[in-house]
């Protein structure tokens, strides 16, 4: 699979927001293919 698009996302103690912004990811009309990397920052809170 040949990848069109990476999104990568630093997070920090946000893990609502992470989970939001896959959900907008999974409703998009994209044709293309994407890789998305959540890159998690020492953060407190679990975001996993």
């Amino acid at each position: 699979m040949k990848l069109n698009y990476s999104f990568i996302i630093p997070v920090y103690n946000r893990p609502e927001e992470v989970k939001e912004l896959l959900e907008s990811f999974e409703r998009l009309d994209f044709s293309d293919d994407y890789e998305i990397v959540i890159v998690e920052d020492g953060s407190q809170e679990t975001s996993e």
